[in-house]
């Protein structure tokens, strides 16, 4: 099931859960998270969470992760754009017919 927050303790436990690492563009401070295996985004880098978590906080980011177990599903960024992601997570499933699930 797919949940938002902006509590970045939160995210940051699920994060390293998975592995996954987090990355910062520095012209834009657009944030994202890494997975095992992937590289961060073009144009981003790998940061530490001592960078990540002051700069989640400045840009009031809201991240969406997906919490079932071996969920990879994740988004950072703003409040609009949080939503377009959960959109688009719903439109996935009901195009295979699963339920439309919920982000809390």
């Amino acid at each position: 099931m797919l949940r938002t927050t902006q509590d970045v303790v939160e995210l940051r436990r699920w994060a390293e859960a998975r592995e996954a690492r987090p990355c910062r563009e520095e012209a834009s401070g657009r944030l994202a998270l890494a997975m095992p295996g992937e590289s961060c985004p073009t144009a981003m880098r790998e940061v530490g969470w001592d960078e990540f978590e002051p700069a989640f906080a400045w840009i009031r980011a809201v991240a969406v992760y997906d919490d079932a177990p071996g969920g990879r599903r994740c988004f950072v960024g703003g409040y609009d754009e949080a939503h377009a992601f959960v959109a688009s997570c719903r439109g996935r499933g009901r195009a295979r017919g699963e339920g439309a699930g919920a982000a809390e």
